[in-house]
C-alpha cells in the first residue's frame, strides 16, 4: 500500500518559530511511535477559542524507563519532527513527557490516535491496519515496548523460565484488534476476560487479557519485531545466558547481574 501522509498539519506561530516539521509518509518509525502514543500517551486537543489545548502527554517509570524514553523515543520522535522531549516527573516513580505544539497534535489526531480519555474506547488507527507488514511491525514494537510486560514462570525445577508476554487493556476493541494483528504474523495467542484491581481508582475492574506464551513465541517475536526498550532487553538476555530470569528484579539488578557483579543465583536461596 501507498503510505504517503495527506499532510494537513495546523501550525501555529509558535511551531514555525520552533521549525517544527511533519512527516508526509508513514514509516516504520511513526508507526513505531504512534504505537508509543496508543500505549502509554494521551492526546489532548480543544481547538476552542478560549479553551485551546494541544497536547501529547506520554508517560512511563523513571527507573525502568528513562533510557528508553531519552535514547529511543525522543531520537524517533526529534528525526521525525524536529523536537526534543522536555522530561518532567509527576508522582515518585512516574517519568512524563509533554509535548505542546499544535501541529503534532493536530497530526497525530489526523493519523487517527483516540483523543481524549481512551482507556475504555481506545482503538488501533485504521492506516495502521491497512498499511504493509513494516508498518504493522513498526507500531506493534511501539506497544510491545511501552504496554506489554514480560514474566516467566516456574518449571518443575523451582526457576522461572517458561516465558509470557502480556497484556491487559480495558477496550474490547483494541485488545481484539491487537490480537488479529498478532494472528496476521501467525503468533499463538491466549485471550480472556479478566478482573483485576486497579490500584488508582482502588476497584476491581473489567478488562481483556492478551498473552503470548513459551519459546516458540518469544524467539519468533525477537526475530521478527524485536524489542527497543532495555527493560525488556535486560530480562531476555538474563534469561538466555542463565537459563531463568528471577521475577521482581529491578533495572539495575539486571544491569548488576549482566555486568557479573550479583549472582543471579542468590534470589533462589
Amino acid at each position: 500500500m501507498n503510505c504517503t501522509l495527506d499532510n494537513q498539519a495546523n501550525f501555529s506561530r509558535i511551531d514555525l518559530s520552533r521549525r517544527i516539521k511533519i512527516p508526509n509518509k508513514l514509516t516504520p518509525e511513526l508507526a513505531e511511535l504512534t504505537g508509543i502514543i496508543a500505549g502509554d500517551g494521551h492526546i489532548y486537543f480543544n481547538n476552542q477559542k478560549r479553551k485551546q489545548m494541544y497536547c501529547i502527554w506520554i508517560s512511563g517509570s523513571i527507573s525502568e524507563d528513562s533510557v528508553y524514553y531519552k535514547n529511543r523515543i525522543n531520537k524517533i520522535f526529534y528525526d521525525l519532527f524536529n523536537l526534543n522531549f522536555t522530561f518532567s516527573t509527576q508522582r515518585r516513580d512516574e517519568l512524563i513527557v509533554r509535548i505542546y505544539s499544535k501541529a503534532i497534535t493536530s497530526f497525530f489526531k489526523d493519523i487517527g490516535i483516540k483523543t481524549g480519555n481512551k482507556t475504555a474506547r481506545n482503538y488501533i488507527p485504521s492506516k495502521i491496519l491497512i498499511s504493509d507488514d513494516n508498518i504493522k511491525i513498526g507500531f506493534l514494537r511501539g506497544i510491545f515496548d511501552t504496554e506489554f510486560s514480560i514474566m516467566f514462570k516456574k518449571d518443575y525445577h523451582g526457576k522461572h523460565s517458561r516465558p509470557i508476554l502480556s497484556l491487559r487493556m480495558k477496550s474490547f476493541k483494541f485488545i481484539s484488534q491487537l490480537k488479529s494483528l498478532l494472528k496476521y504474523f501467525d503468533f499463538t495467542i491466549v485471550f480472556y476476560k479478566d478482573k483485576f484491581f486497579d490500584k488508582r481508582s482502588k476497584k476491581f475492574n473489567i478488562g481483556y487479557k492478551l498473552e503470548l506464551g513459551g519459546k516458540k513465541n518469544l524467539k519468533k517475536f525477537t526475530e521478527l519485531i524485536g524489542f527497543r526498550n532495555p527493560k525488556h532487553l535486560t530480562k531476555i538476555e538474563i534469561w538466555k545466558r542463565f537459563g531463568f530470569y528471577p521475577p521482581r528484579l529491578s533495572y539495575q539488578q539486571r544491569l548488576s547481574i549482566l555486568n557479573g557483579k550479583i549472582d543471579v543465583n542468590q534470589f533462589y536461596r
